[in-house]
């Protein structure tokens, strides 16, 4: 598969936003609570949100086709907000590029320490990147409790 990875441009919002919005509606309803879902549907439809994202911090992108297929964001400060890829490409090592991508930005900037809320889902992924899962808190989504994690890692 020939995607590319590159930094986010105002070009590339509409494709964002949707790809953004599908993961939180379809993908998120299975790990957020609904108030959380809501938001965050919220939030991917709020351009404003993304402009000031686009000039705050560091937005990659996966890319096949002219589609959006993955993406990240890194503030400046270290925080990853999102590493996600569309459902359709999941399990294909997009996720794990997009990651290295990060982890090169976030060299290239002088940031030496990485955090991130991590979910069940997310835990195995973060693990082998070598984050340390340093707490964990857990909430009802759907009638169930889920576990959430923070994860911090050293570069």
């Amino acid at each position: 598969m020939n995607y590319k990875i590159s930094r986010a441009t105002d070009s590339d919002l509409p494709l964002m936003q949707r790809l953004f919005y599908q993961t939180v509606t379809i993908y998120g309803s299975k790990i957020f609570t609904k108030s959380e879902v809501k938001i965050f549907s919220r939030l991917a439809l709020d351009k404003n949100h993304w402009k000031q994202k686009f000039v705050n911090d560091f937005i990659y992108n996966a890319k096949l086709n002219g589609e959006v297929i993955g993406s990240f964001t890194l503030s400046k400060n270290g925080e990853i907000e999102y590493v996600f890829v569309h459902q359709n490409y999941q399990g294909r090592g997009i996720a794990k590029k997009l990651y290295e991508t990060l982890e090169r930005v976030a060299k290239e900037a002088g940031i030496d320490i990485l955090t991130t809320s991590i979910n069940s889902n997310t835990k195995d992924f973060f693990r082998k990147n070598g984050f340390k899962i340093i707490k964990n808190a857990e909430k009802v989504a759907g009638g169930e409790d889920i576990v959430s994690y923070d994860g911090v890692k050293n570069i």
